[in-house]
């Protein structure tokens, strides 16, 4: 065989093995390739779901905190509301609508029952209707030994009784004190359509 011939089929040789060579480094390389675009690929998905849920949260204490300023301010207005509502009752019972308010001292008397020893303190424009009030109940049977007190009574109406074992309350005021948080939910819901929530 010539040397040309042996050159011919060495450089065939180094041909053939170059472009295996070629071949498994291509492959190599679009494997790295591959690999690296995926991974591009992965970093980018979980930068944009942590950009995602960040501006998510984000959003909900925005929103959060909107609902709640939104929530106060229907609170004050609505307890405002029902402040004027109160308001517009206690100067409803402060004028004292007669015969209405007269029928309700009688009431209030009969129904403290047997009292010893006790004072009777009212508005000093209400001692001649109580002073009455009192010798009607007497008469219908209902002991009260009362005095009726010289000093004035600062309520809008009613009465107090001092005795030696207790006092009692019966002026407009702890009347409306006590039925109050009945009436605010009767009122809510007439208002708003659920239950009151303003106190005293």
């Amino acid at each position: 065989m010539s040397a040309e011939k042996v050159e011919e089929l060495v450089l065939q040789k180094a041909r053939q093995e170059a472009e295996v060579v070629t071949a498994e480094a291509r492959k190599r390389v679009a494997a790295h390739l591959a690999q690296a675009e995926a991974e591009v690929r992965r970093r980018g998905q979980d930068e944009l779901e942590r950009f995602r849920r960040q501006l998510q949260e984000e959003l909900d204490r925005e929103l959060a905190a909107r609902v709640a300023e939104h929530n106060q301010q229907l609170l004050l207005q609505r307890n405002r509301l029902l402040g004027a509502v109160r308001q517009r009752a206690e100067q409803a019972i402060s004028a004292r609508p007669q015969p209405q308010y007269r029928n309700w001292l009688a009431q209030q008397l009969r129904q403290l029952g047997d009292v010893k020893q006790g004072e009777l303190i009212c508005r000093g424009d209400d001692r001649q209707a109580v002073q009455e009030l009192l010798g009607e109940v007497a008469a219908a049977g209902v002991r009260l030994d009362l005095t009726l007190s010289s000093d004035d009574l600062q309520a809008a109406g009613g009465f107090r009784v001092r005795c030696a074992e207790y006092d009692v309350d019966v002026t407009l005021e702890s009347q409306l004190q006590a039925l109050w948080p009945d009436l605010l939910r009767s009122v809510a819901a007439r208002l708003f359509g659920q239950p009151g929530g303003a106190g005293g």
